[in-house]
Parts: C-alpha cells; sequence; structure tokens
C-alpha cells in the first residue's frame, strides 16, 4: 500500500539522464499487464530525444507544456481492431508504467491524449503526423519519467462516501 500513497504525479523533473535500463524495466512492467483476453494491443513509443519530446509538449492545449523539459516519455499506443477492450487494456499499461517507474524512484505522469486537442484538432492527428505513426494505431497517452525535481505535499485523504457494500448507498459503519 505504500506505493499506492506515495505515489502523486511529477510534472517538474531534475535534467539527469535516467538510465535505458531502469526505462527498460517499466517497459517489462507495462509488457506483463494483464489485457482482455490476452489480446495485447497495446504498443510502446520510448523517446529520450530532447527535441521530439519538447515537440510533444504542443499536442494538447493544456496540461503537455512541462513536457518541454522531460527527459523521458512512453507514447502508449492501442489498436482497437485488435481487441474490444484496446482503451482499457492501454490504460491498465500506463498505470502500470506509473507505479513501476515510482518504485524505482523516478516520478512520472499519466499526460491523457485520447479526447483531446489543441489549437489546430485533435491531439491524437498532432502526434500521429509528428511520430509518422501507421493508421490503426491510437495514441491512448503518454508517460513522462523522469528524476522528480519536485516534492509534493498534498496528503491523500479518503472519501469513504464513495464506498458501498452489498447495495449502492449503504456504508458499512
Amino acid at each position: 500500500m505504500n506505493l499506492l500513497k506515495t505515489r502523486y504525479s511529477i510534472r517538474k523533473y531534475k535534467q539527469e539522464t535516467v538510465a535505458k535500463e531502469l526505462i527498460h524495466n517499466i517497459v517489462e512492467a507495462m509488457l506483463s499487464s494483464p489485457s482482455g483476453k490476452n489480446k495485447n494491443p497495446w504498443e510502446f513509443l520510448c523517446l529520450d530525444n530532447k527535441e521530439i519530446i519538447s515537440g510533444l509538449s504542443r499536442a494538447k492545449s493544456g496540461g503537455a507544456k512541462f513536457l518541454e523539459s522531460t527527459p523521458n516519455v512512453i507514447v502508449v499506443l492501442s489498436q482497437e481492431e485488435k481487441s474490444d477492450t484496446w482503451i482499457e487494456d492501454a490504460s491498465i499499461a500506463l498505470t502500470i508504467g506509473h507505479l513501476t517507474a515510482h518504485e524505482l524512484g523516478l516520478g512520472s505522469c499519466w499526460i491523457q491524449i485520447r479526447n483531446r486537442e489543441n489549437a489546430d484538432g485533435p491531439s491524437i492527428d498532432y502526434i500521429r503526423e509528428y511520430l509518422n505513426l501507421p493508421d490503426g494505431l491510437n495514441v491512448v497517452g503518454l508517460l513522462s519519467i523522469g528524476y522528480p525535481d519536485e516534492q509534493p505535499d498534498r496528503v491523500k485523504k479518503y472519501d469513504y462516501s464513495k464506498v458501498h457494500y452489498n447495495k449502492y448507498g449503504v456504508s458499512n459503519e
């Protein structure tokens, strides 16, 4: 539980190179993600080129600007024609990448791309053209990764009114 309780989204990173072995460990964890009927419709594009990553900061109107100074990004792609659970499967992989990065002492942040836009239109179209992605691959999200250069001091609070037992609206108290 400590892993879940101490993980926060990190948007400010030290300009320190993340060892390829650590990125490999994150990707391996993502490849181990469960998927519907074991179809594994996801693919991962690992980026460590600062110019390419900086260009992704323009992928959506809000919430991606910090990518200008992010050392690593994993683009999480998924194929709709491979599985009817392509969104869920890619989301699970993103979550596992997020948690694995934290376990390895790294910070990370999920940047939502699906159903988002920038000034010119859908974010997915921008990224598809920018990264020269083949048709059929959907961008579900981006996972920024680096050594944290911020320490969120937020305390997680749990709203148990959102928890029901045996019947909606019944608490365990």
